[in-house]
């Protein structure tokens, strides 16, 4: 169904709604009361039928509705004096008053609750940001917020702590591309504040931001089966400079809504300082009848130094986008950060990441490893009990095969703090590279546990997997894995090897090809499907994808790419790009030993050579790590 009015398009199949051409991003319940009105527009709805078709008989205030409709009214340029659009009838309900066009089609058929609608994608350029400094408030406010809803959960499950997933904040707004770094922030922020909360269990940022542009509750349940409470919410800025932010908190099986709030002000009236403290009173205050009384951790951050925080967001925000460029750009935001506030821990921590992810994944390793070495120090020096840190730098020596000082500062990581699926992760790659099979089985099963959406741990523990041989494992990982992340070029390259390891060269061929599709024939997928057909024994077929992928600009691996000659039976060519590996130092060298794929070249002298650089010639026995 499609109705126009005005210059605005409902389109109730693809759950849009579009300005002047331009889709806005919408909440789903306002997405409902909107269509509900318009399909019913004939006559008045009272308030009663809106609560049990919208909210299907739930718990919820008369604020709520009135909110929604608020909301409604400003997205579709109404409000409540001139009431053109949704018009309210005194003590009976509301009716939608706008005159339709006439090529508006209607259809019978309405599905009361809508899956949420496709995000919108962010441009990669920038535009200045205004008014950005009001969003630092509202980080407080709804952690506050957060940790009494954390607590209320906690007191009614005492042995069980509840799980908590805390959804992408939405924007409403005529550009919501100026406002959405912001919105993503003040998720990461909420998230790292829950995390704080003795008892809770929160679902980490790397898997909540994959519902991203996806909220739809059966899917949620069917990603994360054991989640117990959803918080969402979104921020509304309107014309007049009028800011909102509306939360709910949402018990996931029965649909119940535990508790919403609704906190307003003017960006040209107000300053967001002079009423921090009065709205989060205003919060507590509202919740005094079901606060605890017990303590929790402090979940109040350090004052940010407002130009730093700019930067830092932007660059949290480009770090997402997850291409080479965006990964150089944060880093020069994050450093822009630290210089302005040099107590900003989190740009520390982002910055090492960066440097990280780029280490692992566009760039040669041995430039990027002391940079990542030099970030992780410059916290450390600010505080040396960082677990996010020590994670970080444990996992980068895994990928630069320096052992000893891997294994030190894991379990540095792992004492400081239990439950990071990053240091998990970087035990499983610990003890792949040392044949330690069930240590790894072990380990990536806290990771998945931890934070079950992580694409880098569903990608580095799916190649964990396969290079200890255990294959049948991997499938099924990589099963997992792919029905969770369809779009990703990743999840079908890796299953895709697993597949020729095992033979299935007609299946690995399939999921090859979709992986390099999605990547739009970047180098290595390219790579990687030259693995599968020099398995399959097209030796011309590999060739030409490793010469396609060699005619590209980008960082290509020599390790995978000499595993392509490894099943060729190239010999020379293959020594070649190990050596190559090594003065990049590259990564995926760690699973030289074990990797099944260099297995007929173990008795050889020059692969005992290799194995001799990295540290893998004669293997240690490592304990459990603490």
């Amino acid at each position: 169904m499609h109705y126009r009015f005005e210059n605005i398009e409902i389109d109730s199949t693809q759950y849009t709604v579009r300005l002047a051409g331009t889709e806005v991003a919408i909440e789903p319940k306002v997405f409902d009361v909107i269509l509900y009105l318009i399909e019913h527009r004939h006559r008045v709805v009272s308030r009663d039928e809106l609560f049990e078709s919208i909210w299907q008989g739930r718990s919820v205030s008369d604020t709520t509705l009135s909110n929604h409709i608020k909301t409604a009214r400003n997205l579709l340029g109404d409000d409540g004096e001139r009431q053109r659009i949704i018009k309210t009838v005194r003590t009976r309900g509301y009716q939608f008053v706008a005159i339709l066009d006439q090529t508006s089609k209607e259809n019978s058929h309405h599905n009361d609750r809508p899956p949420q609608k496709k995000t919108i994608r962010p441009a990669h350029r920038w535009q200045r940001l205004a008014h950005w400094r009001v969003m630092l408030v509202f980080v407080s406010l709804i952690a506050v917020t957060l940790g009494i809803y954390a607590l209320i959960s906690r007191q009614s499950t005492p042995h069980t702590p509840p799980y908590l997933l805390v959804l992408p904040l939405s924007v409403s707004s005529q550009n919501p591309l100026k406002w959405q770094p912001f919105s993503d922030q003040i998720t990461r922020e909420l998230i790292q504040n829950l995390r704080k909360v003795n008892q809770v269990k929160t679902v980490p940022p790397p898997s909540s931001f994959t519902f991203k542009g996806q909220k739809n509750r059966q899917h949620i349940r069917q990603q994360l089966p054991d989640l117990d409470y959803v918080l969402d919410g979104m921020v509304s800025i309107d014309s007049n400079e009028n800011m909102r932010i509306s939360i709910e908190l949402e018990h996931l099986a029965s649909g119940q809504l535990i508790w919403d709030g609704d906190y307003q002000m003017n960006l040209r009236e107000q300053s967001p300082f002079s009423i921090q403290n009065d709205i989060t009173s205003a919060v507590a205050s509202s919740l005094k009848a079901v606060m605890a009384q017990d303590s929790t951790s402090n979940t109040t951050a350090r004052p940010y130094n407002l130009a730093a925080y700019e930067h830092f967001v932007l660059g949290q925000y480009q770090l997402s986008l997850m291409n080479h460029q965006a990964v150089l750009n944060a880093i020069e935001h994050f450093n822009q950060s630290i210089a302005l506030d040099p107590e900003a821990q989190a740009a520390y921590v982002a910055k090492a990441t960066a440097y990280r992810i780029l280490m692992t994944t566009f760039d040669k390793p041995s430039l990027i490893l002391p940079k990542v070495i030099a970030a992780t120090t410059e916290i450390l020096s600010i505080n040396p009990d960082s677990a996010q840190v020590m994670s970080q730098l444990g996992l980068a020596y895994v990928h630069a095969w320096q052992w000893d000082e891997a294994w030190k500062m894991l379990n540095k990581a792992q004492q400081q703090e239990p439950d990071n699926a990053l240091t998990q992760l970087g035990f499983a790659l610990f003890f792949a590279a040392m044949g330690q099979n069930q240590q790894v089985l072990d380990h990536l099963a806290a990771a998945d546990k931890l934070d079950p959406l992580n694409e880098e741990v569903a990608d580095w523990g799916m190649w964990a997997l396969m290079m200890i041989n255990e294959l049948e494992t991997a499938q099924q990982w990589g099963r997992i894995k792919l029905t969770q992340h369809p779009d990703s070029a990743f999840m079908h390259l890796n299953l895709g090897v697993a597949k020729y390891l095992t033979g299935d060269l007609t299946q690995s061929h399939k999921l090859m090809l979709t992986g390099v599709t999605i990547s739009e024939r970047a180098p290595y997928p390219l790579i990687l499907l030259a693995q599968s057909y020099a398995a399959a024994g097209q030796n011309q077929q590999a060739l030409d994808l490793i010469a396609e992928a060699q005619r590209q600009s980008d960082y290509v691996c020599p390790y995978e790419t000499a595993a392509v000659y490894a099943l060729l039976d190239l010999k020379p060519e293959m020594y070649q790009q190990l050596e190559q590996a090594i003065s990049y130092q590259s990564n995926c060298l760690i699973f030289t030993r074990q990797d099944p794929r260099f297995k007929p070249y173990h008795t050889e002298a020059r692969f005992k050579s290799v194995l001799e650089i990295i540290g893998l010639a004669e293997l240690k026995h490592y304990d459990k790590a603490i």
